[in-house]
């Protein structure tokens, strides 16, 4: 009996041997974000799964190189994904997580699980929420130069001309495309408000795209770049978050990735800085979320590793986790939220609220198909480095880059 039950261990020991590493590809590169992964590595070791991490520096490089991969034939077994879950499901294998994960998915707000089936199969896992319309604010420096925060996008331009004429920075802004769209969604949506933006934006209204409030909305866009420095071209979003670290600026607008570089820094929210939502935005909740995709695998140990691993990253705790390393909140509904700052807090209360009432605002990323996206980001990021484009000619731009449907 002894024999049988040693023989049986030492299979078992073999098999897990075998099993093949999976490979997360991701473009967490940033001290709270490397952290998380971390974190998620040793949760995934803790429970006898074999993963490895892979970075790549910038979304847009690590996609590229995560195609490359699938045209060599090589392909990782689980990739972060800023895209729908369609974009991949028509280009690639995905894999299928199973009945366990899909029942798991009950537990996570409509508007995330709607987002991780594709052909009515679970093929991704969330991680955390994440407030997109964020205006992080520096209120040592506020307070000193005896100034409030914005609340509506009047205020902010008085604020950061008053600023400017003391000869401090007003906002922290980086190089990428992605931010400067971010500006401008939150722009839009605080001046011209969420029916406008979905019109405008994801249905491509011809009349609210030509319209004069739109051009008015892109002069005021680039008129916001007068209160950012020059300094930008070389800056990621880590970089802008860091100047106002450094008490060099005022504000910044980025999702709430940036709560973990300021609990990092030893930053009290409410003392130290502001995670107010943007100017003219009140309770509403722009949001995306790091969402892990898996892809098919031949190997049946591989297949049960997946889900094993997709299993885990679903459980409140793991959520929890994650959450409070990276910023941002959990995704899961019976997540415990003590021990979360304020801006975490405010952020979770605003997005149940929204997700009870459905009103809440998935990001463009996440629901404008691959050649829309890419080409209003383009357009708004070529407007936004060039100080001879115009505003007409941003508009036709922008006309001509919502009119590519996926």
């Amino acid at each position: 009996m002894k024999r049988a039950l040693l023989m049986a261990s030492m299979i078992a020991l073999s098999a897990q041997g075998q099993a093949k590493d999976l490979e997360l590809l991701h473009w967490w590169t940033a001290g709270s974000e490397a952290a998380m992964v971390a974190e998620l590595r040793h949760q995934a070791h803790k429970a006898g799964l074999p993963l490895k991490t892979s970075a790549v520096a910038g979304a847009a490089n690590a996609n590229t190189v995560l195609k490359t991969r699938f045209l060599s034939g090589q392909p990782p077994s689980l990739a972060q994904t800023d895209k729908s879950v369609r974009v991949w499901g028509e280009a690639v294998p995905l894999a299928d997580l199973g009945p366990g994960v899909a029942q798991a998915f009950t537990a996570l707000p409509h508007a995330v699980a709607a987002e991780l089936r594709h052909e009515q199969r679970p093929v991704a896992v969330p991680l955390n929420v994440h407030r997109l319309n964020v205006m992080w604010s520096n209120l040592r420096l506020l307070r000193a130069q005896q100034l409030g925060v914005p609340r509506d996008w009047d205020e902010f331009h008085d604020t950061a001309k008053a600023l400017q004429a003391r000869g401090v920075l007003p906002l922290a802004i980086g190089s990428s495309a992605g931010q400067r769209l971010s500006l401008f969604v939150n722009l839009v949506l605080g001046r011209a408000g969420r029916d406008f933006f979905e019109r405008a934006l994801l249905q491509a209204d011809t009349r609210l795209l030509q319209s004069p409030q739109m051009q008015d909305l892109l002069a005021e866009f680039r008129s916001l770049k007068a209160y950012t420095d020059a300094g930008q071209v070389s800056r990621d979003w880590a970089g802008a978050t860091a100047l106002l670290l450094q008490g060099k600026a005022a504000f910044q607008f980025t999702g709430d990735w940036a709560n973990g570089e300021f609990q990092k820094a030893g930053w009290q929210a409410g003392r130290d800085y502001d995670c107010s939502s943007a100017p003219g935005h009140g309770r509403l909740h722009y949001f995306e979320f790091d969402r892990l995709i898996f892809f098919a695998a031949d190997d049946p140990k591989e297949v049960a590793a997946q889900r094993q691993l997709a299993s885990l990253l679903l459980q409140a705790g793991t959520s929890r986790q994650l959450a409070q390393i990276k910023g941002g909140i959990p995704v899961h509904r019976a997540a415990d939220l003590t021990g979360f700052n304020a801006c975490a807090q405010r952020s979770a209360a605003d997005f149940n609220a929204g997700d009870e009432q459905g009103q809440l605002v998935l990001a463009l990323s996440a629901r404008l198909g691959e050649s829309a996206y890419g080409g209003l980001r383009d357009a708004l990021s070529a407007y936004w480095a060039s100080d001879r484009m115009t505003a007409p000619q941003a508009q036709r731009r922008l006309m001509q880059a919502m009119s590519s449907r996926d």
